[in-house]
């Protein structure tokens, strides 16, 4: 897997609340720089490391620490819970991946994070890796194919 870079992400946070039909909700200001510190910050968690072997291994896992991990750490202003969605959809779509779910379920799983205690992120965290595996599915190659021709969108190349 990928990770999602910067570029794709804020483009992602930019565009997709008008794809999903939420641009109505307030976002963060993407022009302060101290956002844009802190979203590069949470997309290289899925790739952590320790002792040279990756700590999330599997899509699930990368995807669910991501979502996870923006929403915890609630460090925008505001949006973290839609940006969470956004980011950890835009992140799955980039690997060929997506998940069956549409944006106001993801929206409330984001709340379900949200509502969790500190000493229930274990628990938290082995029902998101669940929900993700459960929903997940792998795009048929015709798409992955189109999705590689036409990631330039994302990438800016």
């Amino acid at each position: 897997m990928k990770p999602l870079d910067i570029a794709a992400a804020l483009f992602a946070i930019e565009q997709m609340p008008k794809v999903l039909g939420c641009d109505d909700e307030p976002f963060w200001d993407i022009s302060l720089d101290k956002n844009v510190d802190e979203i590069e910050a949470f997309l290289g968690r899925p790739f952590q490391t320790f002792d040279g072997k990756e700590l999330y291994k599997t899509p699930a896992e990368k995807a669910a620490v991501l979502f996870y991990q923006i929403i915890k750490d609630h460090k925008l202003e505001n949006g973290n819970k839609r940006t969470a969605v956004i980011l950890t959809l835009t992140f799955l779509f980039m690997n060929g991946y997506w998940l069956m779910m549409g944006f106001y379920d993801m929206y409330h799983l984001a709340l379900t994070v949200a509502a969790s205690k500190a000493g229930e992120r274990e628990a938290t965290m082995k029902d998101l890796i669940g929900t993700f595996d459960e929903k997940m599915v792998r795009m048929p190659w015709f798409q992955r194919l189109l999705l590689g021709r036409f990631s330039d969108v994302f990438t800016n190349k």
